[in-house]
Order: structure tokens, then sequence, then C-alpha cells
């Protein structure tokens, strides 16, 4: 009767740790899952950002570009340029870029967006 008690005891602890053990997995990987979609969303916004520093620094009137793209490994970044009269028009006009960035992961993916209106004279 003893031993069969104890080895009840036992299999009910096993049981139990074993559940507390699978909960703690579980949350640690959902942590690490966070962190790595904090960074991927971290380095999309960098290179958004960089992309953004390069697009003002061109002269869109000079060399009259409607798309502009960058492909890497992980990142991609896409601009579409949108003039308000054309790009030979010589009237002062507003130019809308809107460039999208995203990150693909084996599990995750970010897309991110950013809109500006820059005016040309």
């Amino acid at each position: 009767m003893k031993k069969s008690f104890s080895l009840l005891i036992t299999l009910i602890l096993i049981t139990i740790f074993s559940f507390f053990t699978i909960f703690i997995i579980q949350t640690k990987a959902f942590s690490i899952s966070n962190t790595t979609n904090t960074y991927l969303q971290m380095q999309t916004k960098f290179h958004l950002d960089f992309f953004k520093q390069y697009i003002n620094s061109l002269d869109l009137k000079t060399k009259c570009l409607d798309t502009l793209s960058y492909n890497e490994d992980i990142y991609k970044i896409y601009a579409n340029i949108t003039f308000e009269n054309g790009c030979t028009s010589n009237l002062p006009q507003d130019v809308t870029i809107d460039i999208f960035a995203s990150s693909k992961s084996l599990n995750n993916e970010i897309n991110l967006h950013e809109s500006i209106i820059k005016h040309i004279n």
C-alpha cells in the first residue's frame, strides 16, 4: 500500500511540474517572439528613414522618377512618386511620395508605410 501511494504521489508531482515547465517554456517562447518582432520593426523603420533621407536628397524635378525600389534578402523598400502637374511642368507643384517598407523573416512579416508631400518650385 505504501509503494502504490508513493508511486501515485510521484506521478501527480511529475504531471504538475510538467505543466509548469510547459507553461514557462511557452512564456519564454512568446517573449522571444515579441523581442524578434520589435527588433524587426526597428530595423525596418531604420531602413525606411534612410530611404526617406535618400529621396529627400534627390532632385526629383530633373530626374523625373516614378518609382524607386531597393530589395535585399529580408528588407524590401518601394517608393511611388506622384507629381501634381507632371514632372515636366515648370509650375510650382507638390510631389507626393509614398514609401512602403517591408521585412520578412521565417515567421514574421512587418509592413510600414509613410507618405511625404514635398513642394517643388
